[in-house]
């Protein structure tokens, strides 16, 4: 489904008035759950950090979980990333998931995390009961605990909760209400159970020191494209595809690193990529005579050699390093007698 556009606008409008109530029952329910959850929560014995957030679509947390986990794992911790899974067929039971399971059965994200920590001390879990998989996780010898897409499922209790915001959007919380009449999951308010937040891709502030976003500690780390995967599309003419939350962001990102973007073909998020589509695309492809190029997410899910994959991670910048140092005290505090 598209999301609708005055769910972005800062000013209330007309649908939003009118699907008012609805949001109100939602956000009501989504409080009650996320309480009972949290009142009968588990308690892992190693540090548990929560990466999510507080709108649909794309926020950009699957690269700060594979940042962070890549960056404890270097530190001697045994990471897991404990996920829903989601789009793949898992049940209740925990699962490790390997490079060679199929994104139909583990979810894309898992699969494509899978693939990029392989060789590293990082296992990637899925489940749709997260105490389970992550007690699971806990057996295996995992001695710190990535949650992704955590903010909302308060049944594991954890030692840090960071809340992630798309400061691509000049309203990252939209119009500030609860879901149908917004692109809020829960009220706003829920954002002060956030330890702190990371604003992605926020533009640069006229001040030396960026202030708080909505009450918030706030750090704006950045991503960038792989170097190495931008190059082997210099001169292509590119017809870019994915099925993400926010497409033109990934196509966006191409133009900024000076590729060149003839077509795009936007999916659903987690769309499948079912035979035909893959044959359509095809054939657009050469029928132009262009070069498919997608994310990493979309690739585990298409035959081998369809695409080339261009990926994305955290720049290693001055403030990605504040968000490290701000988790490491958190990990601490919350580790202390």
């Amino acid at each position: 489904m598209q999301q609708p556009s005055f769910w972005w606008r800062p000013r209330l409008s007309v649908p939003a008035l009118v699907l008012a109530p609805l949001a109100v029952v939602y956000g009501w329910v989504a409080g009650v759950v996320g309480r009972m959850r949290a009142a009968r929560a588990y308690y892992a014995a190693v540090p548990v950090v929560s990466v999510g957030n507080l709108s649909v679509g794309g926020s950009g947390k699957t690269p700060l979980v594979e940042a962070l986990a890549t960056h404890f794992a270097a530190r001697g911790e045994q990471v897991a990333v404990v996920m829903r899974g989601y789009g793949g067929q898992m049940g209740a039971q925990p699962l490790q998931v390997r490079p060679e399971h199929p994104a139909a059965l583990v979810g894309d994200e898992a699969r494509m995390l899978a693939t990029a920590c392989a060789g590293q001390r990082v296992a990637v879990w899925v489940g749709a009961n997260r105490p389970a998989v992550v007690r699971r996780a806990e057996q295996a010898g995992a001695t710190f605990i990535v949650l992704d897409d955590a903010f909302q499922r308060r049944d594991v209790a954890r030692t840090v909760d960071i809340l992630v915001l798309d400061g691509a959007r000049p309203w990252p919380f939209g119009n500030g209400l609860v879901l149908p009449a917004g692109p809020l999951r829960e009220s706003l308010g829920a954002r002060t159970r956030a330890d702190f937040a990371v604003l992605l891709n926020a533009k640069p502030t006229p001040t030396t020191e960026a202030p708080p976003y909505y009450g918030l500690l706030t750090y704006r780390p950045h991503t960038q494209l792989v170097a190495a995967d931008v190059k082997a599309l210099a001169g292509k003419s590119l017809l870019a595809f994915c099925g993400l939350g926010n497409p033109d962001k990934f196509f966006a990102a191409l133009r900024q690193a000076g590729l060149q973007v003839s077509a795009t073909v936007r999916y659903a998020d987690h769309y499948a990529y079912p035979p035909r589509s893959v044959a359509y695309l095809r054939r657009q492809a050469q029928m132009h005579g262009l070069t498919l190029v997608t994310t990493a997410k979309d690739a585990v899910k298409l035959p081998p050699g369809v695409a080339q994959v261009v990926r994305q991670e955290i720049t290693p910048d001055a403030e990605w390093q504040n968000v490290l140092a701000a988790l490491a005290a958190k990990v601490a505090d919350g580790l202390a007698p």
